[in-house]
């Protein structure tokens, strides 16, 4: 007869054949626990004038049947130079069996070198197993990714630059220009500006000026105007057109250091019209006086020339010349001329010229139609005002009627 105590010896030899199978399948399926799966991705999400804002993404499988826990996990970057910008710490957790979680952070960062660089971001912590309560098994957990944060500065928008340009006073030797320069920075950190070099030629690539503009901040994504001046020598003015080139010493303040970047742009200008240098409502004035008196074999003439310039502008007057012409039966023929020579008018004020001429009796006679001599006698001035060593001018011509009352047989 099987006693009681007899079935209680079987129950615990056979619990415990059964603690000693299932210790022997736990310690084999320990011993093939497959590493988890981890992946670490290292964003930069933002460059701006004081720092690098960098997203850290880690994402965990367990693999295995039996729940994974996670515990002392840190994140560490440094840069090329080995300093350590980064250095946090992710609360632990666990993740059941087959099964994925995720962990992020972001981390802002200030660079004290350069930024062309990688970035070494290492994830490291400890990853264990529970098994029943009875049997832990731990292993360690290490992942480095490296970031190019020069692949993030690729995304850097260089600034739009506008030029305008327009032309000032007009000395004998130059012209004057002043420029605005427009620069719109769409990035979210501060530029600067500075060391400008302009050069300034014509379309066969002849150097003709020069610029001073001064350098600028432009704040992050804000728009600044600077303004310069300059000139260009006054034979430019015989160009079709001027080609401005502007190059740069430009850069960036981002986090917290300064990065140099490129810039230029181009400008083209085409030369203006003389007469867009001289007021509309103050024209350039003429007047011609001749006083004619009697003399050997015709008429003398004393000619003034009288020119306001009411601009700034030392305009010079050439081929500055009066063709005297008959008049008989409203036709004319040619009699004399008078030249004045060439001169400069100068700026805000009243110019004369002199000359004398010469109307001979020879040339006035004119026998066509009733009487030998010409109705009256037509004076017309020619003059080309122009600016010194430009080949460009305004070509000038007034004229007027000369009654030739000293010859009346009446006067």
């Amino acid at each position: 007869m099987v006693t009681k105590k007899t079935i209680i010896a079987i129950a615990l030899v056979v619990l415990f054949l059964i603690n000693i199978i299932a210790a022997a399948l736990i310690f084999i399926d320990i011993q093939v626990l497959a590493f988890p799966n981890t992946t670490l991705r290292v964003d930069v999400i933002e460059i701006n004038t004081d720092e690098v804002i960098i997203h850290h993404d880690i994402q965990l499988y367990n693999p295995n049947s039996f729940e994974m826990i996670l515990r002392d996990f840190q994140i560490v970057a440094r840069t090329t130079d080995g300093e350590e910008v980064t250095n946090m710490t992710i609360g632990g957790g666990s993740i059941p069996g087959q099964s994925n979680q995720s962990y992020s952070a972001n981390d802002r960062i200030v660079m004290k070198g350069s930024l062309s660089g990688l970035l070494s971001t290492t994830v490291t912590g400890v990853v264990g197993f529970s098994i029943f309560g009875i049997i832990t098994k731990t292993i360690p957990l290490e992942v480095t990714v490296l970031t190019s944060l020069k692949e993030a500065l690729n995304k850097i928008v260089i600034p739009d630059i506008t030029i305008r340009a327009e032309f000032g006073n007009i000395t004998k030797q130059a012209v004057n220009l002043t420029t605005e320069i427009e620069v719109k920075n769409q990035n979210p950190f501060g530029m600067f500006i500075k060391n400008f070099m302009v050069n300034i030629t014509t379309e066969t690539g002849s150097n003709v000026g020069q610029f001073n503009i001064p350098g600028a901040s432009i704040p992050a994504e804000s728009t600044v105007v600077i303004e310069g001046s300059g000139s260009v020598i006054i034979k430019a003015l015989n160009a079709k057109k001027l080609f401005i080139a502007l190059n740069a010493d430009a850069g960036a303040y981002i986090a917290g250091i300064n990065k140099s970047l490129p810039i230029s742009a181009h400008l083209e200008i085409t030369i203006p019209n003389l007469e867009e240098f001289v007021p509309p409502d103050k024209p350039l004035e003429l007047s011609l006086d001749i006083d004619l008196s009697r003399a050997r074999g015709g008429l003398k003439g004393n000619m003034t020339l009288e020119v306001f310039n009411p601009t700034k502008i030392p305009f010079i007057a050439t081929d500055l010349v009066v063709m005297y012409y008959g008049v008989k039966n409203n036709q004319k023929y040619f009699v004399a001329e008078g030249p004045f020579g060439s001169g400069e008018l100068v700026p805000g004020a009243t110019t004369y010229f002199h000359g004398e001429m010469i109307l001979h009796y020879s040339k006035l006679l004119n026998f066509s139609g009733k009487g030998f001599l010409p109705d009256a006698v037509f004076a017309q001035l020619l003059a080309k005002i122009s600016l010194p060593d430009v080949s460009i001018y305004i070509p000038v011509a007034i004229g007027s009627y000369i009654d030739l009352h000293l010859l009346r047989p009446n006067q």
